[in-house]
């Protein structure tokens, strides 16, 4: 009887554990917009130096956190995609998510929901290959309904 009380405790924090991931992947999925790229522990957005006419207000970089584990990013300046890639992401657990997308983003990143429409992505070592710069502190702002 307690062999299987116990099996049944296991098998339903198991079952609620996993409904947690399913939840927050339903949450990770869809467009979301590249507000700020902040490397080294700096708050500097240096999308302006790494995208072409950033600056001036007329670039926006959209991801998409599709199925499958498949993420599309886009970048727009005056309504013109300029740029496109695509990489592959997956939730590691319930706070980690692991991209894999472009010569910025190939890493694991902490999750924290600001709430249902923003978030930080938290990364102590993304593989950054621009310019060669290795693994560095990355964090991401991404919001759901654009620049914020």
């Amino acid at each position: 009887m307690r062999k299987r009380s116990f099996l049944l405790l296991v098998f339903c924090a198991s079952l609620l554990s996993g409904c947690y991931k399913v939840h927050r992947t339903y949450i990770i999925k869809g467009k979301w917009y590249l507000n700020s790229f902040e490397i080294d522990g700096g708050s500097t957005n240096q999308m302006n130096g790494f995208l072409d006419d950033y600056a001036d207000g007329n670039g926006t970089y959209v991801i998409y956190m599709l199925d499958n584990g498949i993420m599309r990013g886009e970048y727009y300046t005056n309504d013109t995609v300029n740029y496109f890639t695509t990489g592959t992401w997956a939730l590691l657990d319930t706070k980690t998510i692991q991209m894999d997308m472009d010569e910025f983003v190939d890493g694991d990143f902490k999750i924290e929901l600001i709430d249902n429409q923003q978030m930080l992505l938290n990364s102590q070592s993304n593989q950054i290959d621009f310019f060669n710069m290795g693994e560095v502190k990355t964090v991401l702002r991404i919001s759901r309904e654009g620049k914020v």
